[in-house]
């Protein structure tokens, strides 16, 4: 980036407050926060809330007394806890990274391990709902004895541990609903995070926002030869936003299997549930159904996928054997 002429990059700094016109109807730019503590102005036409979980854009609506927009949430309390661990010499070749999952709905505690740069090892544990996640390293290994396979807990038992216990926390999923508003500051735009979160155990938030940054370019070039782009861009991305937001929702509305978790349960759930669980049997039997479940899952294929007949008929199926 900052080999581009036209960019620069003003790092270690907080953005406190997005500054719209006396009117409200458009924004001229943002106050920040350097590291020093000292408060600088930037004028801008075009303000991108790549902040996270948007309260710059909220705030700003608040304050120019225009209505926020309505949510939809999936409370699920997630904590979880990661550690570093060095590679043993005599580790297993047999697989590169290991995902436990509990079995819904009686059991919410999952882990995750993947191999880092310098033979290292970053081990994921947590469960939902008041399920304490460890903070010390003792209490770690004796959680990960815990999952309902050994794997993680066999592999880290007797491995070199790098650092202490990073522990955190997600209360809920959240979707904003932008696109239902009647008007929006001109040359504001929320992304990511700001729009919609996810729950992080399926990995997905970081490559929702890199598709929303695709989807931000393309209208920049399309609307480039409307007599008033800034304005239509908003609008613009609040409504094709959708279609890429449909498919990871979709994942986070399956947390609903646990009966603690908090939101309004789609009134077709327990069908899809039974639907997604036939598929994922089925993808254990056939490679191409497994290949097509993980390209649907990493954002390669739409969720539409799954609505191709011939593969509907074998889910179905699956459905009846049980």
């Amino acid at each position: 980036m900052e080999s581009r002429a036209n960019t620069t990059l003003r790092q270690r700094c907080r953005v406190h407050e997005v500054l719209a016109t006396p009117n409200g109807e458009a924004v001229t730019g943002v106050r920040y926060e350097k590291s020093n503590g000292a408060s600088e102005t930037i004028t801008a036409d075009l303000v991108v809330d790549a902040s996270g979980r948007g309260a710059v854009t909220l705030a700003l609506l608040q304050s120019i007394g225009q209505p926020l927009p309505e949510e939809t949430t999936i409370g699920i309390d997630l904590g979880y806890a990661a550690c570093i661990f060095d590679i043993p010499d005599d580790a297993a070749t047999d697989w590169n990274g290991v995902m436990t999952l509990g079995q819904a709905p009686q059991n919410g505690r999952g882990g995750l391990m993947l191999p880092l740069e310098g033979n290292r090892w970053m081990a994921t544990i947590g469960g939902r709902h008041g399920d304490v996640r460890p903070g010390d390293a003792e209490g770690f290994l004796t959680y990960a004895r815990a999952l309902r396979t050994p794997t993680i807990y066999n592999a880290i038992g007797h491995a070199k541990r790098l650092d202490g216990v990073a522990r955190y926390g997600f209360p809920e999923s959240v979707r904003r609903h932008f696109e239902r508003l009647d008007v929006f500051p001109r040359g504001l735009l929320p992304i990511g995070d700001a729009i919609c979160r996810f729950n992080p155990v399926y990995g997905q938030g970081m490559s929702v926002a890199a598709l929303e940054a695709c989807l931000l370019q393309r209208l920049l070039g399309r609307l480039g030869e409307d007599s008033d782009p800034i304005a239509a861009l908003a609008p613009a991305f609040f409504a094709e936003v959708q279609t890429l937001i449909e498919t990871p929702w979709s994942v986070a509305i399956l947390d609903f299997a646990f009966p603690d978790t908090r939101g309004q349960r789609p009134a077709d759930f327990e069908t899809t549930l039974k639907f997604g669980i036939a598929l994922t049997r089925l993808a254990a039997e056939d490679p191409a159904v497994h290949k097509l479940t993980a390209e649907v899952q990493n954002l390669l294929r739409p969720r539409s996928a799954y609505l191709e007949p011939a593969l509907v008929q074998r889910v179905l199926a699956k459905m009846a054997e049980v």
